[in-house]
């Protein structure tokens, strides 16, 4: 069974898979070539995984993430014998998801899509009832971390945005720890030199708050 065929799936052709079902049971369930277990996998961690897509892609307006999510979790099940830890299965989809997102953020930039852009015509960021003051902050953050190198730009929403530890960060990005703190620590270097010249994010900085997220 693939992702795609998740959606097309009629109530009475699912298998009612308890809540407490073990990940080690949908692991097992999954090589041993059971539907349910897909089933499974996708209803557990879709949600999880389409917002770690959406907070690192900056909720952009030309992503379409339920393609990405779709080949996120594609890719997931194609190489389901390659886990070697069933107790890791939310790390593994992390490092899935990683994965998608740089390939997604450099396809972006070689088909230039990164391009200095009149204010009106900035995505807008989706959150709840914001204020124009966290609007206009959270417009400025993505249009700034746009402008990382791909690595860099995931490492840092990773962690910012995401709030991942670095641990969690190091595995979802298969670096090593020293690594990933080396690539945060440009990131965070790059991205704070950008925010002091940026007329919204600077005040935010002089003001000793956090960044928006």
């Amino acid at each position: 069974m693939t992702v795609a065929s998740l959606s097309r799936l009629r109530d009475d052709d699912r298998k009612v898979v308890p809540l407490d079902t073990s990940d080690e049971a949908i692991v097992a369930g999954l090589r041993g070539g059971e539907p349910w277990a897909s089933t499974a996998l996708y209803d557990r961690y879709a949600g999880a995984i389409e917002r770690m897509l959406r907070r690192t892609l900056g909720y952009e307006r030309h992503a379409d993430f339920e393609d990405l999510l779709h080949e996120v979790f594609v890719q997931a099940l194609s190489s389901a014998n390659q886990l070697k830890d069933a107790a890791a299965l939310l790390a593994w989809l992390r490092t899935i998801t990683t994965r998608v997102a740089i390939r997604t953020i450099r396809r972006r930039k070689a088909r230039n899509w990164l391009r200095f852009l009149a204010p009106e015509e900035i995505p807008e960021i989706e959150v709840s009832d914001p204020s124009q003051e966290i609007r206009q902050a959270c417009t400025a953050f993505y249009c700034l971390v746009r402008k990382l190198p791909a690595t860099e730009q995931v490492v840092f929403t990773l962690r910012y945005v995401d709030g991942l530890e670095l641990q969690q960060l190091a595995l979802a990005c298969e670096l090593s720890l020293s690594t990933t703190k080396r690539r945060l620590l440009k990131a965070e270097t790059r991205f704070f030199a950008l925010a002091a010249g940026d007329t919204v994010l600077s005040s935010w900085m002089k003001e000793d708050r956090k960044c928006p997220t």
